[in-house]
């Protein structure tokens, strides 16, 4: 009898964490996020170990996030108009963001603790891999995944 309840006390458990947490180590968008908008300042802000996306700038609009590789962004897809790296300083904590899903295409990268929060400002580009599709295109509305890296860089 005792080993029932532990059994089914351990399903429950388990149920409720990825419930709680559904996608997070998967790297599948854990959102929209039900936060709301970005914080005030996000230069102080503790880091999460995630990447942030809205889809209007200044933390406006729908906002999603992630907190490992994606191969396609769902909701924020080809939607993105604010991006806020707020990572672990460790390994792999700075992101690539990819013109085509599961990373393919050109890329841009955007280190740990940047905030890139007026995209349609035109000033960030798909400045790495020349030659493939998106290569020179602005990052507003134009990322489809991501792959956390150590560093950026030419590649």
């Amino acid at each position: 009898m005792i080993r029932k309840h532990l059994t089914a006390a351990g399903a429950v458990a388990a149920g409720l964490a990825l419930a709680l947490f559904p996608a997070i180590a998967s790297g599948a968008p854990v959102g929209p996020d039900d936060r709301g908008a970005a914080p005030a300042n996000r230069s102080t802000a503790a880091a999460d170990g995630l990447l942030h996306a809205w889809t209007d700038p200044y933390g406006g609009g729908t906002p999603c996030f992630w907190g490992g590789n994606a191969d396609t962004w769902g909701p924020c897809r080809n939607k993105a108009s604010d991006i806020w790296n707020n990572g672990y300083a460790t390994t792999l904590d700075a992101v690539d963001l990819y013109y085509g899903l599961k990373a393919t295409g050109a890329h841009a990268c955007i280190s740990r603790g940047d905030s890139w929060n007026n995209l349609p400002s035109g000033k960030w580009r798909f400045t790495y891999g020349a030659g493939q599709g998106g290569f020179g295109q602005s990052v507003n509305d134009n990322i489809s995944s991501h792959r956390w890296v150590d560093y950026c860089s030419q590649g």
